[in-house]
């Protein structure tokens, strides 16, 4: 090979040489692009290498550290797969049931209380004040009507009789209380209140009971049950039947029934009496009405047990004479309350009840659904 071919051949490997150079650094440039955007996507929020590394390296060491990656560093290699295995996106859940790490529970402000029947009872009597702890009051027992015609003139005319008994009627304390430790009173600001609705509630529950039920004995009110006056009629009929026969059974004593007092359950009963036609007997569903039974309004309540009715002239029959009225106080002088940072709540009344006709007011029971 003469000078000038040796020229010509040295020229032609420095021409492929260079060539290959300029190719191997596109190669590079193109990996280079590729691992950084593995390397973006690795370290974002979320990602994960998954388990088919089993080398315990992460992605960005797998490359580093792989033949073909060692070979382009060098300029000894050209194009190559770099086996990374596989990574996955995290999945992002909400944890179920309460203590959730994402979504903070919503609490709905106050408490919700439980179902409260109508108190009724009261506003069916008449309503004193007293500042004794006992109330009199005479009451007739018993009476002769002679009125007639005079026999003659010098005749003596018809003498009649009237006999009167003095009746007592004890004030009586109904009254309970809850202990609450002063620290949730402070945190919980709406609990005080929250208490204090519960306790007037549960107060005027048992005078509802005591007023209708009261047995006398002990610390008992004397209710209506007991100073009424028994259903005389037949019981062999509806509900209605006896209803309308102890309206007679009171106006034959010279009363008028202003009232019926009915378990909320009976009274529905009777409301829902239907004729063969299917029509209500009682009154149309679609129509607001005030409830009433051959024109006397009627009145539930859940202290008078099923199967039990009374119908009275109460304004006339009866009142209530309150002593205290019904009230809420909170103290911290009971025991060792103080040193405890515990508070007493009270919930207290007096009262007294008068039944001035006990013919006023009939009661009498019959078979729920009859």
């Amino acid at each position: 090979m003469n000078a000038e071919e040796l020229k010509s051949f040295l020229e032609k490997q420095d021409h492929e040489l260079k060539a290959l150079l300029s190719e191997g650094k596109s190669q590079l440039k193109v990996h280079d692009a590729r691992l950084l955007a593995i390397e973006q996507q690795i370290t974002a929020p979320g990602f994960r290498a998954s388990s088919s590394f089993g080398t315990g390296e992460d992605i960005g060491a797998t490359v580093v550290n792989s033949e073909n990656f060692k070979a382009m560093a060098h300029g000894s290699g050209r194009t190559g797969q770099i086996n990374v295995g596989s990574f996955h996106k995290t999945a992002i859940i909400n944890a179920p049931g309460q203590n959730q790490p994402l979504v903070p529970d919503y609490r709905m402000p106050g408490i919700v209380p439980p179902g409260m029947p109508l108190l009724t009872v009261r506003d069916a009597l008449s309503q004193f004040r007293t500042i004794s702890n006992l109330v009199q009051y005479t009451r007739e027992s018993s009476s002769t009507n002679a009125a007639a015609p005079q026999a003659g003139e010098n005749v003596a005319k018809a003498e009649s009789a009237l006999s009167f008994e003095l009746k007592n009627a004890a004030v009586q304390t109904l009254a309970h209380w809850i202990p609450v430790s002063r620290q949730v009173l402070d945190d919980a600001v709406a609990l005080q209140d929250y208490i204090n609705s519960r306790l007037m509630y549960g107060l005027k529950l048992v005078e509802e009971k005591q007023l209708l039920t009261g047995d006398g004995t002990g610390q008992n009110l004397s209710g209506l049950l007991l100073n009424s006056t028994p259903y005389a009629g037949s019981s062999s009929g509806t509900l209605l039947d006896q209803l309308g026969s102890a309206l007679s059974q009171l106006e034959a004593a010279g009363f008028k029934a202003d009232r019926i007092l009915l378990h909320p359950q009976d009274a529905w009963q009777m409301y829902l009496l239907k004729t063969s036609y299917g029509e209500y007997i009682y009154s149309n569903p679609l129509t607001a009405t005030q409830p009433q039974v051959w024109n006397v309004p009627v009145l539930t309540t859940v202290n008078l047990s099923r199967g039990q009715f009374l119908v009275g002239a109460f304004r006339l029959a009866a009142a209530i004479w309150d002593r205290w009225d019904a009230t809420i106080e909170v103290s911290r002088e009971h025991q060792d309350f103080f040193i405890k940072n515990m508070v007493a709540i009270l919930c207290e009344e007096r009262l007294a009840l008068t039944v001035f006709q006990p013919s006023a007011i009939v009661h009498g029971t019959f078979s729920p659904g009859s």
